[in-house]
């Protein structure tokens, strides 16, 4: 087990779902000793023993992000411009550019630990390969089939090719920025299933990987599709875990400086396979998406 250590923490995206959830758990663990959180121009967030800083992290920001990371230990990388199935090839691009400022000021600034916020997007394609249907088939050595096809709530179709692409460049981006400089930096890059907004209760996970919209779950698509996104569903209790064995693992037993890990519950009979991210991290999820309805 690690040993945890009084830490420095600083998290983007800090005023979104998830990040709202992680800079109010990381205030109030005993081995957090601060908590910067990034949010957009104009953005705040009102919570106590958190130092907020606003900050365009896909312009020109360098000097400022890399003085924000003055004693950081950790930066967990949360942020993008749209982060949604439904960001478009510009938005992309914006994100891509807002992770490269991220682990440039990282590397500068001598942080010892990034986390990436990549996705289960990156394996989307598999959703209706065979793959789907096989427990465990999908482990972070498998080829990413990026961009999942799915149906929005209106009954159009969402292709979350650009939004998963650009999670897959970051995870690439983390391996070069941990070997190519020597700076001691290492990287987790979590993709992370569906973790909702609030209680995020599995049973609300509908076919669009959204909350129910009173579909018929006669149809054999809906129903395939429902089940592959509540397997892949993510507790509160268990994201906020898993981000923490990310920030306070050990690299010493990883095979490269930067590890790319599955980032789900324990869903019984799922796809995906958290055999590396117990192994590298120490993540014990506690909950399943068929048993906690």
């Amino acid at each position: 087990m690690t040993q945890k250590t009084s830490k420095h923490v600083l998290v983007t995206g800090a005023s979104g779902n998830l990040g709202r959830k992680l800079v109010s758990y990381l205030a109030q663990t005993d081995w957090c000793d601060r908590v910067v959180a990034i949010v957009e121009p104009g953005q705040s967030l009102a919570m106590d023993n958190i130092d907020v800083i606003q900050c365009n992290l896909g312009g020109d920001c360098m000097t400022e992000l890399v003085e924000a990371m003055q004693g950081i230990d950790a930066v967990v990388h949360l942020a993008a411009q749209h982060p949604y199935p439904s960001a478009t090839w510009e938005d992309a691009a914006v994100s891509l550019q807002m992770t490269l400022n991220m682990l440039d000021a990282a590397r500068t600034a001598g942080v010892a630990r990034f986390v990436f916020a990549s996705s289960n997007h990156v394996m989307g394609r598999y959703k209706d390969r065979d793959e789907a249907n096989i427990p465990g088939s999908l482990s972070p050595d498998t080829p990413p089939l990026v961009g999942t096809i799915v149906k929005s709530p209106d009954g159009n179709i969402v292709d979350a090719t650009a939004y998963a692409s650009v999670r897959l460049m970051g995870e690439q981006a983390c391996a070069h920025f941990t070997q190519a400089y020597g700076t001691g930096l290492t990287a987790v890059s979590l993709r992370i299933g569906w973790c909702q907004v609030g209680e995020n209760r599995p049973e609300s996970i509908s076919s669009t990987g959204l909350p129910d919209r009173g579909e018929d779950a006669e149809d054999a698509q809906v129903a395939h599709d429902t089940k592959w996104f509540r397997n892949m569903w993510l507790s509160n209790a268990d994201f906020l875990q898993v981000v923490d064995c990310a920030i306070t693992a050990s690299s010493q037993p990883w095979p490269t400086p930067s590890i790319v890990v599955n980032a789900m519950s324990n869903n019984k009979g799922m796809p995906w396979n958290l055999k590396q991210t117990r192994q590298m991290i120490g993540f014990e999820p506690k909950d399943d998406a068929w048993t906690n309805c």
